[in-house]
């Protein structure tokens, strides 16, 4: 099945709403996928030892929150019949690039190495949330793609910027303008423009607070959680950020769901959450107790989890044993708590959604 009749079945079934502007990106998504599966066939051919493998323009698809650019991409990953692809999250890419040059310290040109070691397995390699904010990672990026691309890796990415806003205000910025220009030559770069966001109207009709009192909380949240990550790939594999482990229930796309004690228990910090809030763009929390006054610790990281998230404009969708009035009330941090409140009932309003 194609990209194209995937996303028509999609809409057939009611999965998602059809989409005039989506409908033209994927006409372009298609022909990528008839591109791929033809150079595909001729790097598995028997004389493909003799031809140098031939890169195959990507897309670039970038726009607003929430209007379906993971989904359209997921749309081209999930149809692809062969398994040199490889799709992960941009934040995750750029925290495994970091791992493997510590694994190669000492070596000459472990970029190099890097992009032979994709190379070798990757075809098509798909970044969710492309976004450039720290020097370490403009200064790599350019020297690394170039290498995917000399390699026939073919790269289609989702950003929420266009290719030219890509790390205005960063240290040395003309150091990465090269970068950008190679990811306008090797890709075709497309605005997804919004004509509607998908989340918040999922939000909107699923709740975004539900209590253990709630007939059926735990159904209303799967059904929330499919509703938003649909077409994507589901992991329940625990997170690693800085160096430890996060359990999880599952995650897709830039959605993920934990349980409150595997982010409200020690060694969990406040680091650990912005790391989270660089991944997601929607956090779903389960089975939020009433913290008593003596849970210090949890209390404490509960009120710092809530504020980054916030901070962040994340959407948070969480199930909790009692109203947000009654889950701390007494305890040497109800003052500070009262804030957490306030931010948690602003978190349920459209307005916040919508921004």
């Amino acid at each position: 099945m194609t990209p194209l009749a995937y996303y028509q079945e999609q809409c057939q079934k009611g999965v998602i709403v059809a989409d005039k502007a989506q409908l033209l990106v994927m006409q372009q998504i298609d022909a990528l996928y008839h591109a791929l599966i033809l150079e595909h066939k001729k790097r598995k051919g028997r004389l493909a030892f003799l031809r140098k493998p031939k890169l195959v323009r990507g897309l670039y698809l970038w726009g607003g929150v929430g209007i379906g650019k993971t989904f359209l991409m997921d749309c081209l990953y999930h149809c692809l019949p062969f398994s040199k692809k490889t799709r992960m999250h941009f934040h995750q890419f750029m925290q495994w690039v970091h791992q493997e040059l510590k694994n190669h310290q000492g070596d000459n040109d472990p970029l190099l190495r890097i992009a032979d070691k994709v190379a070798k397995k990757t075809d098509l390699l798909c970044f969710d949330e492309l976004v450039v904010a720290e020097i370490t990672d403009a200064m790599l990026l350019g020297r690394l793609l170039n290498a995917l691309f000399a390699r026939g890796v073919c790269i289609v990415a989702t950003s929420n910027i266009e290719p030219d806003e890509l790390y205005k205000k960063g240290l040395q910025r003309q150091l990465f303008l090269p970068t950008i220009a190679s990811i306008k030559q090797h890709t075709h770069v497309i605005h997804v423009p919004i004509t509607l966001d998908y989340r918040l109207r999922h939000l909107k009709t699923a709740g975004v607070f539900f209590s253990a009192n709630d007939e059926e909380a735990e159904e209303d949240m799967e059904k929330c959680f499919a509703l938003l990550t649909a077409g994507s790939t589901v992991s329940k594999a625990p997170l690693h950020i800085h160096d430890r482990s996060i359990n999880i229930i599952k995650q897709a796309g830039d959605v993920v769901w934990f349980d409150f004690d595997s982010l409200c228990h020690v060694p969990r910090s406040q680091h650990d959450y912005l790391a989270i809030a660089k991944i997601y763009r929607t956090v779903f929390i389960s089975h939020v107790p009433v913290i008593p006054a003596s849970a210090k610790n949890h209390i404490t990281l509960f009120i710092h989890l809530i504020y980054v998230l916030y901070d962040a404009r994340l959407r948070l969708v969480m199930l909790a044993k009692a109203d947000i009035e009654k889950i701390y009330t007494e305890g040497h941090l109800a003052f500070e708590y009262q804030r957490t409140r306030s931010r948690l009932l602003e978190m349920q309003s459209e307005g916040y959604f919508s921004q």
